[in-house]
């Protein structure tokens, strides 16, 4: 190296020498940084292990108290419940008191009404028991009036069916009255002109004559066998 007019000239050999020295010290700082932040690193990834520990722990404690909270809040909703129970029987048990209260009142007024009412009740039960013998008797006589109507209704229902079975008898005996059509007075029916054999006589139930007992008579009515009409 030398120096001509003020500048400075500088040999390969010693350009070497110069940037191997250079490098030395640079590759000797930078290794040492390296060495700093790696040791910083280290103490990093301890730090940050202990911290994930922390965290770890930390999370267990959060559910752990997140559980104990969930269960606190279940038991506070169980309590509410019981506590809305307990407000409902208070009321409950408020109102059956009052209405003793008042049952007792009206007790108290009916045992009054009863100790007033005892001298009549004594009257009435002296009443009572000679209306009962009363009844007594003329319950022993209407039983006695009651057989005796019995017989005589069985008596009078016999001699109605012997009646009745004698009329029955009558009206079967008695003989039908001939029909007779002369030949300008022949029935024809008014529907299909069927005359003679195709008609017939029948009763007419809707229209009672007479009675002979009790047994009704009915008017007579014309029907056509082949038509049905009835005339």
């Amino acid at each position: 190296m030398r120096k001509e007019r003020g500048v400075i000239f500088i040999s390969q050999d010693d350009m070497e020498d110069l940037t191997t020295n250079l490098d030395n010290k640079v590759v000797k700082a930078l290794q040492n940084k390296v060495d700093s932040y790696e040791k910083e690193i280290g103490e990093l990834k301890g730090i940050l292990e202990k911290k994930d520990e922390e965290y770890a722990n930390l999370a267990k404690t959060k559910e752990k108290l997140n559980s104990e909270l969930e269960e606190l809040r279940g038991k506070l909703t169980d309590l509410k419940s019981k506590s809305a129970n307990l407000e409902k029987l208070n009321s409950e048990v408020y109102d059956l008191k009052k209405t003793i209260t008042l049952k007792d009142d009206e007790i108290n007024k009916l045992k009054t009404e009863v100790d007033e009412s005892k001298p009549k009740v004594t009257e009435l039960t002296k009443n009572n028991e000679a209306l009962n013998n009363s009844i007594a008797e003329k319950e022993s006589k209407i039983k006695e009036l009651t057989d005796t109507i019995a017989e005589k209704e069985n008596a009078l229902n016999e001699q109605n069916s012997r009646l009745e079975k004698v009329e029955t008898e009558l009206s079967a005996l008695q003989p039908t009255a001939p029909v007779d059509y002369s030949t300008e007075e022949r029935l024809v029916c008014p529907s299909c002109g069927a005359r003679g054999k195709d008609l017939k006589v029948e009763e007419d139930k809707s229209k009672i004559l007479s009675y002979i007992g009790h047994s009704p008579m009915y008017s007579k009515t014309n029907v056509c066998k082949k038509c049905g009409y009835k005339f």
